[in-house]
């Protein structure tokens, strides 16, 4: 069954709250859910999604670097939490155009996990380990209703996506800390390493781990050590 999302009242006029749907807004209201949250509140110039006693949070679905700047912001103001979920699974339903009723239900494939955080944080590493900025990364179960009326993508057969619905929450992994963000590399792992020596360690693809590597180098957790044939190798900013 998907989370049906029950929402306090917004504080900021002209914010759509109760038009929202989907897996944004599930979210949203599962942190808005607890005990002295106010939403959709004024904070030092900005709407935020979720203000909590001792933190702000910010739900965002994908393109990280859409919010970079306002998380920053925010962060001078006091400490403020990204929730980032990643699809680990995706049931698609597809309904008949005429009587919305059931025509099929499928798993759909995914290659995504936990790591597929990194897709996202070359284009944001400003925010990764940021003083007064958290992390909290979900991996989660979807449901995707469509419905094939000729008016969707080519890329889905003309199927208009619905609804996207969260089934699940599978997993949750907080980053709070700085150490937090470097106990993602195995502390066995020796000094210098590459990406593939790093994928080969997580069982990840080295194009995913090269991804982290920029991201940590950008964010200033690690340095450059040298190249080996085409790879550039890395050691932790302290070593």
């Amino acid at each position: 069954m998907a989370y049906a999302p029950s929402f306090p009242v917004a504080e900021s006029p002209g914010i759509g709250l109760y038009a929202e749907r989907g897996l944004h807004a599930a979210l949203k209201a599962a942190y808005g859910a607890r005990p002295g949250a106010r939403v959709e509140a004024a904070v030092a110039g900005k709407v935020v999604d979720v203000v909590l006693p001792d933190e702000l949070v910010e739900v965002q679905t994908r393109n990280l670097g859409a919010i970079a700047e306002k998380v920053l912001h925010l962060a001078c103001v006091m400490p403020v939490r990204i929730v980032h979920p990643i699809v680990v699974e995706t049931i698609v339903e597809r309904l008949d155009p005429g009587d919305l009723s059931l025509v099929s239900s499928r798993r759909a494939r995914t290659r995504r996990d936990f790591f597929s955080l990194f897709d996202e944080l070359v284009r944001a590493s400003i925010v990764i380990a940021s003083p007064n900025v958290r992390f909290d990364v979900l991996l989660v179960r979807v449901r995707e209703l469509r419905v094939r009326d000729g008016s969707g993508s080519w890329r889905r057969h003309g199927d208009r996506v619905l609804s996207r619905d969260l089934l699940e929450i599978v997993s949750t992994t907080s980053l709070d800390t700085r150490a937090d963000w470097l106990a993602l590399i195995p502390a066995a792992l020796p000094e210098p390493y590459d990406s593939g020596m790093l994928g080969a360690a997580l069982g990840i693809p080295a194009p995913r781990a090269r991804k982290l590597l920029y991201a940590y180098a950008r964010a200033g957790l690690l340095v450059q050590a040298g190249k080996t044939g085409n790879r550039k190798q890395y050691r932790g900013a302290g070593s």
